[in-house]
């Protein structure tokens, strides 16, 4: 009897154990992935060769990092996914102009969303932000379901300023989000490098 009573505990207790292994794959899937950067364009804060983990639920905020569907295709006909930081929702307005304290020696553009300078922390020191030639003196307004993305590396980032015909803008689109960017490692060294990504940052 006391064998039939552990033989039962084991039983109910292996079915539990897959049962738990069954949903955290599952839950993984539906919450989270993962998908390998190529390119330099949010450096500093993500680097060629690193992977990015994806957060693939919830609502997404000004400052966060996404990776998209662009619907563009590469040399293979593949579908192309940018990983950019949102900088204005549906609804925001977006100009570019001189930087607060810029001169005409010192010509330093800006991004400007409602009206207020965007003060990106997260760039790299001496960093381009914005340059003359991204559609300046324009005020935008982010169309309903869109959002206006860059990359951090402005100097090598094809995204709202720099994409598109003269004077017009392209915008993403949240439904063709794939995720945010909560952790990144590099791919040569694993996980055990891995680094969080706060929203904002």
């Amino acid at each position: 009897m006391e064998k039939s009573k552990k033989f039962l505990i084991f039983i109910i207790t292996l079915i539990l154990v897959a049962g738990i292994i069954l949903a955290a794959y599952f839950l993984s899937g539906w919450m989270f992935t993962s998908i390998g950067i190529d390119g330099q364009s949010m450096y500093p804060t993500i680097h060629n060769g690193d992977v990015a983990i994806l957060y693939k639920q919830g609502d997404y905020e000004r400052g966060d990092i996404v990776v998209f569907n662009t619907h563009k295709r590469d040399a293979y006909g593949n579908e192309r996914y940018f990983v950019k930081r949102i900088i204005a929702l549906e609804g925001d307005t977006v100009k570019i102009d001189p930087a607060p304290g810029a001169t005409e020696d010192d010509p330093v553009y800006g991004i400007y969303v409602n009206g207020e300078f965007l003060r990106e922390d997260y760039l790299a020191d001496n960093v381009i932000r914005a340059s003359a030639a991204d559609k300046p003196d324009v005020e935008i307004t982010v169309p309903a379901g869109c959002f206006y993305y860059c990359g951090d590396n402005r100097a090598n980032s094809s995204d709202s300023r720099t994409d598109g015909e003269p004077g017009s803008v392209v915008f993403g689109h949240i439904d063709d989000i794939l995720g945010r960017v909560v952790a990144t490692y590099p791919r040569d060294e694993g996980v055990l490098k891995i680094e969080f990504v706060k929203r904002g940052e």
